[in-house]
């Protein structure tokens, strides 16, 4: 019998077994087997803590309106790892998935292949299969040596840094920094949204050594928030390569808009490398639809709650979603659903929340497809993180699982939050039935 989409699934998220290996000769030598086929498209290539894959989608949704048959790799997925390999919007079918598997699990099986290479060389191989002329390709960890750094680009992006997977990456964001600037390839664009000093001169130092075209996103580009609300952001832009008065995308926040930005600017550059001019009415066309899944993304859950689904999964992002959720819900209290990887920092994570926040509830969340070596962290772990920020003022109550922590949510006043993880949104979603 032929394998399906879901033995496919599970027998590559076994390969999670392999754990994290950094480094470019196995993805390298499968993707040769494979005949390179990511030498078939021209890519941007996205790198960063937080932002990165509002970015990418950015990217994919600017290219897509200039009529350019693009693909978009992201990770990790919310429900199902389809998710992560789309063509023109549209999932990797199962069945190539299956297929696909299938054909090369003894090579995979033999050379010890990690799960990120495998799914990596995958989406490649697909976007040749599917005729892909652009792909938007986001990294899954650091830089230099994901495995996404396999590329020559037609443009880069590094969109910020911050303090993230420090067991790989290194304690300082000088460290991580320089990590994310391995990205830097010899005479192509590479946009830089960090300007902090410390991070943004370890940065500079990678694409002197690479000799990349090195360009700070603040100085090339001057963008304006205009208005925003709780469904939406109107916002002004002006490039080298664009000038638009307005542009509205149903994305909610400032962080939003600026990644969106820097997405737009890495799509002009990779259009450029397509050679294609940029068109405005395409590039604000483009934008209107945008819709990235699990970023302030809100829904009704049980007994008609408004939820929020929102992947912040670290301390500086859990400070943006402070903010939208005091532009959007001034003067109300949530509701704080949250499960996280263990190797997160969550006692700062929720330090963030507490002056929005008027309760905590922490479930029980399955980790185990996800791309983590930690797991989830005790619920118990991050209660009494809580109890401990809060001096005891606020305990947090622990469930069993994702669909008991909504029910509790809903009985209390107000809006529910739902964040920490994908995953965790994920599990949120999987409850309600919602399709990213």
């Amino acid at each position: 019998m032929p394998m399906t989409f879901q033995q496919a699934a599970d027998w590559l998220f076994g390969l999670q077994r392999f754990g994290v290996k950094l480094g470019l000769e196995k993805v390298t030598r499968l993707l040769e087997e494979l005949g390179n086929p990511h030498r078939e498209f021209v890519s941007c290539h996205i790198a960063g803590t937080n932002g990165k894959g509002t970015a990418a989608a950015a990217v994919d949704a600017v290219l897509r309106a200039h009529g350019v048959r693009c693909g978009l790799y992201t990770s990790p997925h919310l429900v199902s790892m389809r998710e992560r390999v789309r063509v023109d919007g549209d999932k990797v079918p199962g069945e190539f998935v299956a297929a696909w598997v299938e054909r090369h699990r003894d090579y995979l099986e033999a050379n010890r292949v990690t799960f990120f290479e495998v799914v990596t060389a995958m989406a490649f191989d697909w976007f040749r299969k599917s005729g892909a002329e652009a792909a938007a390709v986001e990294v899954g960890m650091g830089g230099r040596f994901d495995a996404t750094n396999v590329l020559n680009p037609g443009a880069s992006l590094i969109t910020s840094i911050g303090l993230e997977h420090t067991r790989f990456l290194g304690d300082t964001l000088a460290e991580i920094a320089a990590e994310k600037g391995g990205v830097a390839k010899k005479g192509v664009p590479l946009i830089c949204g960090e300007n902090r000093v410390e991070a943004f001169e370890a940065i500079r130092s990678e694409a002197v050594r690479a000799g990349a075209d090195l360009r700070l996103f603040d100085n090339e580009v001057n963008w304006k928030m205009l208005a925003g609300d709780g469904s939406g952001s109107r916002f002004s832009y002006k490039s080298p390569a664009a000038e638009l008065s307005e542009i509205d995308v149903p994305l909610v926040g400032r962080q939003a808009v600026r990644n969106v930005c820097l997405g737009i600017r890495a799509a002009e550059l990779t259009l450029a490398a397509l050679g294609i001019s940029v068109d405005p009415a395409a590039l604000t066309n483009g934008l209107s639809g945008l819709c990235w899944p699990g970023r302030f993304q809100r829904v009704t859950g049980p007994g008609e709650t408004e939820l929020v689904l929102d992947v912040a999964h670290n301390p500086p992002a859990s400070a943006k979603l402070r903010e939208n959720l005091e532009l959007v819900f001034p003067d109300q209290e949530v509701t704080v659903v949250s499960a996280m990887a263990g190797d997160k920092d969550f006692g700062n994570f929720l330090e963030h929340l507490l002056s929005v926040a008027g309760a905590f509830i922490f479930p029980c969340v399955d980790f185990g497809t996800a791309d983590t070596q930690s797991g989830a962290a005790e619920p118990s772990r991050m209660a009494s993180a809580l109890e401990d920020l809060t001096g005891g003022r606020l305990a947090g109550e622990i469930c069993a699982g994702m669909a008991e922590a909504l029910e509790l949510a809903s009985e209390y006043n107000g809006p529910v939050v739902v964040c920490g993880s994908f995953h965790t949104v994920g599990a949120a979603m999987a409850e309600l039935g919602i399709e990213p």
